[in-house]
């Protein structure tokens, strides 16, 4: 998908969230203490997860960093890559399988993130401070920097 498409997904849904009582994702923090992190499928939701974060920061920055928005998109594709092939490792999936069960996935999650997103600017306004979501990012940036 070109990052144009992607783009234009990110501003189209950013103008379609809604609202809702309770956050719709829960902490990737909370995800981990819950879950086992050397257990394959764990692995894959927070691939997805940080996935989900990164291309919702891209559609954030996008009117104030272009670039930045450019390389969130990069980082959000390449963690769900990542997300793809361990699947089909795990699962032995075929790779188009795994693929658009990933975007699908990525999809949702990224939903979610707006929808909370909005929720915490109405309240602060910030998309990301004193929300689960600058704690994803925290946690995903950490994911991201040894690569």
């Amino acid at each position: 998908m070109s990052v144009k498409k992607i783009i234009l997904i990110i501003t189209c849904i950013l103008s379609l969230t809604s609202f809702a009582k309770a956050d719709l994702n829960i902490s990737l923090t909370k995800y981990l203490d819950e879950n086992d992190l050397d257990k394959g499928l764990t692995q894959i939701y927070l691939l997805k997860r940080c996935s989900a974060v990164y291309a919702y920061a891209s559609g954030i920055v996008l009117k104030l960093d272009a670039v930045s928005s450019k390389n969130f998109i990069e980082i959000s594709n390449n963690l769900l890559f990542k997300a793809v092939e361990l699947k089909v490792i795990e699962e032995e999936k075929k790779l188009e399988e795994a693929q658009e069960e990933a975007e699908k996935n990525r999809k949702e999650l990224f939903g979610n993130y707006i929808a909370d997103g909005k929720k915490n600017w109405d309240k602060n306004k910030s998309h990301f401070k004193g929300s689960y979501i600058a704690e994803d990012m925290a946690i995903c940036s950490k994911l991201t920097e040894d690569n």
